[in-house]
């Protein structure tokens, strides 16, 4: 193959400043564009975190509640007021009380107390007082810790000598036993338990007279004086360390857990677990939102600029690109309706239909891409439930990788099956990582939430795939198949009108189809396209050869220029029939670019030979030219079968062996099949037809080869049976 050219025709034809201009303008406008619906999406992110709903603002502390109100969803938080009640509770502990002593009250009152009995003891011994005097000195002795009444004087001047000297050693006795009991540290509390109880106790076990008791007691218990003091800065030191010792509170709320029932009295508690679930209204909490709206920038952010870097050409136009960012706003829209309702029907919620429909649409990337961050949010509005969102984003990645083009309703099928057991075995893992095996009903909520989650996947997905794929502009394998019907009305009016050309597009199709199936491309696409491509010729079928049949040629009564006119006419009425019929843009555009810009070459020589002077910008297609792989397949294809059939008719094609035998009659009756597919090719690349369709040379030298054994299959060499004429004396014999 000469195919030299191929490689200048960035110097042959070089590109004008006016269409780099609008290529500079146009990518421009698809980045501001990108850039817009980022910020729309942040904005619809930003709106679903903020958004909070609200369940109980009726609620009043201390009144009773008007309704009964469950948990939607599982949540951990810090409680404030059961950590306030913690550490109010430490706080008030009587350890937290910190005491200083005063070692000399103890030893004062131990003097006095022996002094007054030694005083008392002279009184009782001085021979010179009677006893109504030794009575009136014991009342009048000055003492502020004891004052001794005319019946206590009275009860002393009674005792015999022995009594009150064992009074006066049993009193310092148990004085000085209940210091050391207390370990010399006394306050009120501990001196009125001594005097009530253990004082009166003691004295009773050393004597036995009731009346020695009661003075015993009452003179050990008089001189008891507090000594322990409270150090209230110590306290307030001891207390505050207490305070922070405790740790916050952690309260864990179970979905379907009771918060209040009617009729109960609203508590502190109950409201801080309502605040928690987000079912109060509270204050604007404006440091939250500013780091809600931070984070929403930041996926939307990362989500466009992996579209522009990532996606640029699956999202090169502005319908898909609209498409793929409204149904990530819808899906988040979805989500921030759906969780409230708790975490069962959030494992139901369908987050696999986006990456069904973006892996069948465009491509696996952006699919898991969209599933990932969509992931990120709903883990974000479900108060981080982090396995959630992974469930469902492994249930998304599984139907991804099995969807493919969604060339067949079975694959649809196929997928949700899978995202409900890829979504049913997250669940009973994450159950088996907590150390628990789900109960009976447990298990069942997990399988049907899956069977929901995994069927509203791929139905919804089904449904939603053709009508995505006309927002898009994207024409969907299901939509082809549908177009490739012989019942369409075009094909109808095709096979009937035109049937010469309806079999050559058939044959196109069948071209082609081996072509892209050699390098990769759209097979369904070109097979669909090649039925439509000549449906213009259906306005004047019988100026076509195609169609003509054994009629005669009527463009040898035309000229030139008005044939060619009529021949290039039926792309423009075919390109405006497709219209008018609604067929998908992409197979319009192959009807406009199946020939190009070529010239219409019989006519052009006509001319030529008519005319001195011939415009041969009247002798083109009207293009354009290919700009797919596509597009130039096709245009190679339509070439290829219409020249080799009409050099096999006209008796122009050899076989191979004929090729290579060198024999000149054979060579001057025509040309091998692969030397017309390679002319052809050769041809159509130097001409520069397919300068703007990205076909490589290696793509051209696989679509050579598919041409040509599709031909020779078609073509092949068949074994003449025709018998030959023999003489009788053969037959004789």
């Amino acid at each position: 193959m000469n195919m030299v050219r191929w490689f200048q025709r960035s110097t042959d034809r070089p590109a004008s400043p006016e269409d780099g201009s609008a290529q500079r303008a146009s990518e421009r406008a698809w980045r501001r564009l990108t850039i817009g619906l980022s910020l729309g999406l942040a904005l619809v992110i930003w709106s679903a975190l903020a958004w909070q709903p609200i369940v109980a603002p009726d609620l009043q502390l201390g009144r009773p509640s008007p309704r009964d109100i469950q948990a939607d969803r599982t949540v951990t938080y810090e409680s404030e007021w059961r950590t306030e009640q913690e550490r109010a509770r430490a706080e008030s502990s009587a350890d937290t009380v910190v005491y200083s002593r005063d070692m000399s009250i103890p030893i004062q009152q131990r003097t006095e107390l022996k002094n007054l009995l030694q005083t008392i003891t002279q009184i009782r011994d001085d021979p010179t007082l009677t006893k109504a005097q030794e009575r009136e000195r014991l009342t009048s002795l000055p003492n502020s810790t004891l004052i001794i009444s005319p019946e206590l004087a009275s009860a002393i001047a009674g005792q015999t000598d022995e009594s009150w000297a064992l009074i006066s050693t049993l009193s310092l006795e148990l004085y000085d036993r209940a210091l050391s009991e207390n370990r010399y540290m006394l306050n009120d509390q501990k001196i009125a338990e001594l005097r009530s109880f253990s004082l009166p106790y003691w004295a009773s076990l050393q004597v036995e007279a009731d009346e020695q008791a009661e003075l015993i007691a009452l003179f050990s218990g008089s001189f008891l004086k507090t000594n322990q003091f409270i150090d209230e800065e110590a306290t307030q030191r001891r207390k505050q360390e207490v305070r922070e010792a405790v740790r916050p509170v952690t309260v864990r709320i179970l979905e379907g857990e009771s918060i209040v029932r009617q009729g109960d009295v609203v508590t502190p508690d109950v409201l801080e677990k309502l605040e928690a679930l987000g079912a109060l209204r509270t204050k604007t909490n404006w440091m939250a939102l500013g780091g809600k709206a931070l984070l929403a920038l930041l996926i939307a952010g990362i989500f466009g600029a992996y579209v522009a870097v990532a996606q640029h050409e699956a999202l090169k136009e502005t319908r898909p690109l609209l498409l793929v960012f409204s149904l990530m706003a819808l899906t988040v829209i979805a989500a921030r309706l759906v969780i409230p309702f708790g975490i069962q029907w959030t494992y139901a919620f369908p987050l696999a239909l986006i990456a069904l429909l973006l892996a069948a649409l465009f491509n696996v990337g952006l699919s898991l891409m969209s599933a990932g961050i969509l992931s990120v949010i709903i883990a974000s509005l479900s108060d981080k439930q982090l396995a959630t969102a992974l469930i469902l984003f492994l249930g998304s990645i599984a139907g991804a990788f099995l969807i493919g083009r969604g060339e067949r309703s079975l694959l649809f099928f196929i997928s949700g099956v899978t995202i409900f057991f890829v979504t049913a075995s997250a669940q009973f893992a994450f159950y088996l990582i907590g150390g628990v095996s789900p109960a009976l009903d447990q298990a069942m909520a997990i399988l049907a939430t899956s069977g929901v989650n995994g069927a509203l996947s791929a139905i919804l997905a089904l449904g939603l795939y053709n009508l995505t794929g006309q927002i898009a502009g994207i024409v969907t394998p299901l939509r082809l198949m549908e177009l490739a019907h012989p019942a369409q009305p075009l094909l109808r009016r095709l096979i009937r009108e035109a049937p010469g050309t309806y079999y050559h597009s058939v044959a196109v199709g069948n071209l082609a189809e081996s072509a892209a199936e050699a390098i990769g491309a759209d097979a369904l696409l070109l097979r669909v396209a090649s039925y439509y491509h000549d449906i213009g010729k259906t306005i004047r079928p019988f100026f076509f050869t195609d169609n003509q049949s054994d009629r005669e040629n009527v463009h040898d009564e035309l000229d030139p220029l008005t044939s060619a006119q009529i021949i290039a006419d039926h792309v423009r009425e075919g390109r405006k029939m497709a219209i008018a019929a609604g067929l998908p843009s992409q197979i319009v555009d192959f009807i406009s670019t199946h020939h190009g810009t070529s010239v219409i070459k019989y006519f052009y020589q006509r001319a030529l030979q008519q005319h001195d002077t011939v415009n041969i910008e009247d002798y083109r297609y009207p293009g354009p030219r290919p700009r797919t792989r596509e597009q130039g397949i096709m245009m190679l294809a339509d070439t290829v079968e219409a020249t080799v059939r009409s050099k096999f008719q006209a008796g122009s094609v050899i076989s191979n062996r004929e090729g290579n035998n060198g024999d000149a009659r054979s060579r001057e009756q025509g040309k091998t099949i692969e030397e017309l597919v390679t002319a052809i090719i050769d041809e159509r690349v130097r001409s520069g037809q397919l300068d703007e369709c990205p076909l490589t040379l290696s793509d051209l030298a696989r679509i050579r080869q598919a041409f040509i054994t599709t031909l020779q299959g078609i073509y092949h060499p068949r074994v003449d049976y025709t018998p030959k004429t023999v003489a009788s004396s053969d037959w004789q014999s």
